[in-house]
């Protein structure tokens, strides 16, 4: 009896929706399109094709934080962390 539950113990762990804890990979100076390929959950929040400057997102569902990266002439130049969705606004270039 004692296997038994040991057993389905351990099968009700291994089934388990582990969490994923999601760190974007980057380093100052990057490419865009590098940080594009390695953090494909990173959004947008700023720029378009015309503009030198362009901020992308990225939100840790974990630590409740969302971190903003500033490209300039495709080129990661700064990296801050937030609380809210909006902070890039305040994001001094």
């Amino acid at each position: 009896m004692k296997k038994l539950l040991l057993i389905l113990i351990v099968l009700g762990t291994m089934s388990c929706n582990v969490v994923q804890y999601y760190e974007p990979k980057f380093s100052l100076g990057m490419e865009e399109q590098e940080f594009k390929r390695f953090n494909k959950s990173a959004v947008q929040v700023y720029g378009d094709q015309n503009s030198s400057a362009v901020i992308y997102r990225t939100y840790n569902h974990i630590t409740e934080a969302y971190k903003f990266f500033v490209f300039e002439k495709q080129k990661l130049v700064k990296f801050e962390e937030g609380t809210y969705p909006d902070d890039h606004k305040f994001i001094r270039f």
